[in-house]
């Protein structure tokens, strides 16, 4: 998917944010009018919910087939209520959250790990129904290096053993990545 333009970012961000707003008020998925033709065009999405500066919820698809805004829609609602290692997001909460939108783009297989770039790429590990993935700000933020990166993801994300690694398939993504930071 090409760069999405200043405008579309806005208007995803405030599209997350009206989603999960909805939730909480209906308990339903809400149902917009899309007037951006961008942001009508396929595309897979992670929404990433930070608050005071800490996670409090990352859920994504790979899943191209959708509109993308559809699944900005879809990750927004999962990121605040679904994700399971936090509980569901409460109404007094909202106000504190910064959202951060991951745009991806399309994913390749890695045929080397000289492929892999740490900070331009994502990554998705998968063996038979596991699958894992980490974006690419994380190897950057945890200071690994290309193996650990690759390692982490396999062992901590996908749940696999050491032989189930040196299996399994790994495709590397770029995003473009963007945040409420932008509104301020």
């Amino acid at each position: 998917m090409p760069a999405l333009s200043s405008n579309s970012q806005v208007f995803l961000l405030k599209l997350a944010r009206d989603s999960i707003q909805f939730y909480l008020e209906t308990r339903t998925a809400p149902l917009f009018e899309i007037l951006i033709e961008e942001v009508k065009q396929p595309g897979g999405c992670f929404v990433t919910l930070k608050k005071i500066g800490t996670l409090r919820g990352c859920v994504g698809t790979f899943e191209g087939a959708r509109p993308l805004h559809e699944n900005v829609i879809r990750m927004a609602v999962a990121s605040a209520f679904e994700d399971s290692r936090f509980p569901p997001l409460r109404t007094e909460e909202l106000p504190e959250v910064r959202i951060e939108l991951s745009v991806l783009g399309e994913l390749r297989k890695m045929n080397s790990l000289e492929e892999l770039e740490i900070g331009r790429h994502g990554i998705w590990i998968k063996f038979g129904v596991r699958a894992g993935t980490y974006l690419p700000e994380v190897a950057v933020g945890q200071g690994w290096s290309r193996e650990e990166f690759l390692r982490h993801c396999a062992y901590e994300k996908a749940g696999l053993t050491a032989e189930e690694f040196k299996a399994s398939e790994i495709f590397l993504y770029e995003v473009q990545k963007f945040s409420e930071e932008i509104l301020d």
